[in-house]
């Protein structure tokens, strides 16, 4: 009962920080390019919901960087064009790259805009 909880929670947070965020006609699935964009975007804390969550060098079917485990921290950097996965980077290990929004929940409500 308290994971669902704790999903429909963040899953609420998530999408109304979507609703906040200005969207990108042409969003990218890759890693944002450091000191290209003029967009300014800053970046959001965070710890994972789970146990054994993949961190993916692209969203979807990206090959696993790492993984992150429930209630370490990470320091989310984008979303991607549908606002269903994330840039981030791993507090442990320091392992950056995409996790599934599910999979996360933020201790911040920063802005936080697209790759």
């Amino acid at each position: 009962m308290r994971t669902h909880i704790r999903r429909a929670a963040c899953l609420a947070l998530a999408g109304a920080a979507l609703m906040l965020s200005p969207v990108t006609a042409n969003a990218q699935e890759q890693a944002p390019a450091s000191g290209t964009s003029t967009q300014q975007v800053q970046s959001r804390g965070g710890y994972f919901l789970g146990d054994g969550v993949n961190i993916r060098s692209r969203p979807v079917d990206g090959t696993v960087h790492g993984q992150g485990y429930f209630r370490e921290t990470f320091t989310a950097h984008c979303w991607n064009g549908d606002g269903h996965w994330i840039y981030l980077t791993a507090h442990r290990g320091n392992v950056t790259g995409w996790v599934k929004v599910d999979y996360v929940f933020y201790t911040d409500m920063g802005p936080m805009g697209y790759c």
